[in-house]
């Protein structure tokens, strides 16, 4: 198992609950490479636009008013992959919440936990920050990561730890959303943050294995570790892309660019599961987003600026990526 393991059970199980929640899914996937039947293929993951797109899509043909809160209660711990084990033979709660904080992003590129400081001196809180994107986090994704967040602690502290207040940001139906929780829920400012009673949060947990700990903890770091040191070598990749006409950019120029040999070079992508073409695509799609999304360009002007042949061509490119038109797109997600 490795970190692109996890996240692809992380996708597949939420496939299968949108599903359940009578949500076309082939609607849904349409134009997203990598996914047949429903299903995202063994070794393909979804980067950040193309989970928040789906999002955005599921929300806006759905009839369930809060289809996020619905979604997190009902993946499986099994979409955690390690991290539920993990956490089921932590030493306490508080020391698999602390766990969950650091492992994160093994799950999803999304977002990412991080402890805060509450008013209440006997409060744990946590905030959620999603990434940042050319497509703007829908609030229903994120409370289907805070609501299975919340049932995994549940799971773990025997039904012990839960949420004495979650704060959304300003518009969000607090009520509605209090009345799914089963807890206090205020709608104000534009964070996301979690408050969880302390009681019985040192408490140990009830049949854990500490042999088995050691050994999940062991493998979750080298994961983390190869996860990071992958990131990195991207970042290294994509930079040169950036430098170097990226429209028009062709592999052997790459490789001469971050000075390996090309099989080098694509056994390293392979590595990361990725290839160029998949590199090259994902950061066209984020510039053309940033562009098209964000700074609200008319396609004629995002031609221009990226260098495409014509307006036709990215039109051709932008339905192969999202299986839509850009304005099309631009209606199903808004700005």
């Amino acid at each position: 198992m490795d970190h692109r393991y996890i996240n692809n059970l992380w996708v597949n199980e939420l496939l299968l609950v949108l599903a359940d929640l009578g949500v076309d899914v082939a609607t849904l996937t349409k134009g997203v490479k990598g996914i047949q039947e429903g299903r995202l293929a063994v070794g393909e993951q979804l980067d950040v636009v193309q989970a928040r797109t789906l999002w955005h899509r599921a929300v806006a043909t759905s009839d369930r008013e809060h289809l996020g809160v619905d979604v997190g209660r009902r993946l499986s711990p099994r979409s955690s992959g390690l991290l539920s084990p993990l956490l089921l033979h932590s030493p306490s709660v508080r020391t698999g919440i602390e766990l969950l904080v650091r492992y994160q992003g093994l799950i999803s590129e999304n977002g990412r936990f991080r402890f805060v400081d509450a008013a209440d001196s006997g409060v744990l809180a946590l905030e959620y920050l999603p990434a940042q994107s050319s497509v703007s986090v829908h609030l229903q994704h994120v409370l289907s990561v805070i609501t299975a967040t919340l049932q995994s602690f549940s799971l773990i502290s025997g039904g012990g730890t839960r949420a004495r207040l979650v704060r959304l940001p300003a518009g969000a139906d607090a009520q509605g959303v209090a009345g799914k929780l089963k807890c206090a829920v205020v709608s104000d400012g534009e964070r996301y943050i979690v408050e969880l009673d302390n009681t019985g949060i040192d408490d140990v947990i009830v049949g854990r294995d500490e042999h088995l700990y050691q050994l999940l903890l062991g493998y979750a770091d080298g994961l983390a570790r190869a996860q990071r040191a992958g990131q990195g070598f991207l970042e290294h990749v994509k930079s040169h892309m950036d430098r170097n006409g990226l429209v028009r950019l062709d592999i052997d120029t790459l490789a001469d660019a971050v000075g390996f040999r090309k099989r080098t070079l694509q056994r390293h992508l392979d590595e990361q599961g990725t290839s160029f073409r998949k590199l090259k695509e994902g950061l066209l799609k984020e510039k053309v987003l940033e562009l098209l999304v964000v700074r609200q360009l008319p396609t004629e002007e995002i031609v221009e600026v990226l260098g495409y042949a014509d307006v036709s061509t990215l039109h051709r490119a932008f339905k192969t990526w999202f299986g839509v038109t850009p304005g099309q797109f631009k209606s199903q997600i808004g700005s």
